[in-house]
């Protein structure tokens, strides 16, 4: 049967229609170990998985204080809020990563850098815009993608951000799937439990410090830029920190913010700069993942196991080692580096003198133009 008479001409009893859920949402607080909490009506929230009756389930009734208190007894690191569902049968989710000092987690690093970009996008192309008369699509989209250096590496940058959320969201799940299936297997006990969905955290992993080597060094870029050096010549973090001389310093908010952090410190030979702190630690990683090996060459990387929280045996988390049995966990070392760098380009984003406010569209941003038949 040809493609285009398939859904036509078939018998429709020898078809088995593909579902789609119907509409609904949840909201959860995710945490290392595999854990999450689910809000159930405003402050009240559940546990999962927590083993009931050698079943895994939700359980409890907290306020986001108790959850505080009871992750931090646990060495329980709060990761960040999730908001997803389904809307006529298309799932959705965004992920807002809790910022590190910030009392309002509204928006995430990834998205300052990319308000930034936005609205200098808003200024370059106003007036280009409203200068057109009955636009094509080509002419649209020349006029968007004509950006601006700055403007294109504050892209670039929000763009990396955004895929460490995504990386972190992937392993999050993974690890809260891995945790459910012990639970219901009644693996407790510390058994070694590895399957074919494994390779999933070997590549998120990887992906992780794909993108915080990327966002490192757009960052290390866009300061070059606003230094006045060539963002072409100057596009890594080690070529920033070899361009670096004394006079620079105090020169430019950001680069200023990573002096003043000790993420970049002179050498002991005069005159030379380079990476430094947790920044020299994050490329140290990447290094060895992206250039060296990657995650998952190791045996004792291939399973991961169930380790108890609480004396009754009712809250378990799951554990995956790096380098050895007896080494951190990935996800563990993965989360430190991430609120770090969440963290930095949120104060960052802040200190740029950029504007990251949400842009506001207005009548006068919208174009309307025809694409194809104008009866599409």
């Amino acid at each position: 049967m040809g493609d285009t008479q398939a859904g036509q001409t078939a018998d429709v009893s020898s078809f088995r229609w593909i579902p789609r859920q119907g509409d609904g949402e949840s909201f959860s607080l995710h945490f290392t170990g595999g854990i999450r909490a689910a809000c159930v009506r405003g402050d009240q929230w559940v546990l999962e998985p927590v083993l009931v009756q050698g079943r895994p389930a939700s359980s409890g009734s907290f306020s986001r204080t108790d959850l505080g208190r009871l992750a931090q007894r646990l060495g329980l690191t709060p990761i960040a809020f999730q908001h997803s569902g389904w809307n006529k049968g298309s799932y959705y989710s965004n992920w807002v990563p809790i910022v590190p000092g910030q009392s309002n987690h509204m928006f995430g690093a990834a998205d300052l850098w990319r308000n930034i970009a936005s609205q200098m996008g808003r200024v370059r192309r106003g007036h280009l815009l409203k200068a057109l008369v009955s636009p094509t699509h080509d002419d649209v989209v020349a006029i968007l993608d004509n950006q601006d250096p700055d403007e294109r590496l504050a892209q670039f940058i929000a763009l990396s951000l955004r895929g460490l959320d995504i990386s972190v969201e992937e392993i999050a799940a993974f690890y809260h799937d891995q945790l459910v299936d012990l639970m219901a297997a009644g693996q407790l006990k510390g058994e070694r439990v590895s399957g074919t969905l494994d390779q999933l955290l070997y590549a998120h992993v990887h992906s992780f410090f794909l993108h915080a080597g990327a966002a490192r060094d757009y960052l290390a870029t866009f300061i070059a830029l606003r230094l006045g050096e060539d963002p072409i010549k100057v596009d890594s973090f080690t070529l920033l920190c070899k361009k670096l001389r004394s006079r620079h310093i105090g020169s430019d908010s950001l680069l200023d913010i990573l002096v003043a952090k000790g993420l970049i410190s002179e050498s002991k030979q005069k005159g030379q700069w380079g990476s430094a702190g947790w920044i020299k630690e994050l490329g140290d990683l990447r290094n060895t993942f992206i250039h060296r090996r990657p995650y998952g060459s190791r045996s004792s990387e291939h399973s991961g196991w169930a380790a108890r929280l609480s004396p009754a045996g009712h809250l378990f988390r799951y554990r995956r080692p790096l380098l050895s049995d007896n080494g951190d966990d990935v996800f563990d070392l993965i989360v430190k580096q991430y609120r770090l760098m969440i963290e930095l380009f949120h104060n960052l984003a802040k200190a740029s003198g950029h504007n990251s406010d949400l842009p506001v569209i207005t009548d006068e941003d919208i174009i309307e133009f025809q694409v194809g038949d104008s009866t599409q």
